[in-house]
């Protein structure tokens, strides 16, 4: 199966395409969002994606954010630097900027045909599939780790070796620090503790009263450090 993700303020419009590629593209599974946070969360949740189907305009939206800045921060991760995009949009004076700073595929002006969406889908699918997201650390006896982020549940730190945890196994790594850890990792990867880094798509619970975070599939409860709380506090 192939992930696409579609940013697009129209829900109408979301829906469409959302259709069109149930009945055309059976091994395709679409996520959708309709602002640039939502893109973000729905990306970080279901990584690896094939490829991106977005509008430019956003319409008018709080966070002041449209599909372009969208298309930076995927752009800005080594991973994604050359990710199949389309763009769909009525605002044709944009496309220089979309195709020289974003680099896109493709661009489908508005309103569009379905034998448009659908020939420009079969292009992406030729793409070369981007590999997913891993964190490259240091094991034991100078060998490597790299782990697929997005199975990691949190990391542990003790002493000066961490233990990273994931939903089948945990692995030991020597002699690195949480906070260059946490500079490999995506936005969803959050410090609570000193000792502690969590995947907030796997947190259940923030007990705000023992200041602790109840993850999934783990039987312990995470603590959440004096520093970290109002963070945590606020969600």
């Amino acid at each position: 199966m192939k992930n696409v993700l579609i940013l697009e303020d129209d829900s109408f419009q979301i829906q469409r395409i959302e259709n069109l590629i149930k009945e055309v593209f059976p091994e395709i599974i679409a996520y959708s969002a309709q602002t640039y946070s939502e893109g973000v969360e729905q990306f970080n949740e279901h990584q690896p994606f094939s490829f991106f189907i977005m509008d430019i305009d956003l319409g008018n939206n709080p966070e002041m954010k449209d599909g372009l800045d969208f298309a930076r921060y995927i752009r800005s991760l080594p991973e994604y630097e050359f990710a199949p995009m389309i763009y769909i949009s009525s605002v044709s004076n944009r496309l220089e900027e979309a195709f020289v700073t974003t680099h896109c595929y493709d661009f489908i002006k508005k309103p569009y045909m379905n034998e448009t969406i659908i020939k420009s889908i079969n292009k992406m699918l030729l793409m070369p599939e981007p590999l997913p997201p891993v964190l490259d650390v240091k094991g034991v006896n100078s060998s490597r780790l790299h782990i697929i982020t997005k199975e990691i549940i949190y990391i542990e730190s003790i002493g000066h070796n961490l233990i990273i945890h994931t939903a089948d196994n945990s692995y030991l790594s020597k002699s690195e620090s949480l906070k260059k850890v946490i500079s490999q990792l995506p936005a969803n990867f959050v410090q609570c503790h000193k000792s502690y880094i969590v995947n907030t798509n796997h947190t259940l619970q923030y007990n705000i009263s023992d200041k602790s975070i109840c993850i999934s599939g783990v039987k312990d409860r995470i603590p959440v450090g004096r520093k970290f709380r109002e963070y945590w506090d606020n969600q």
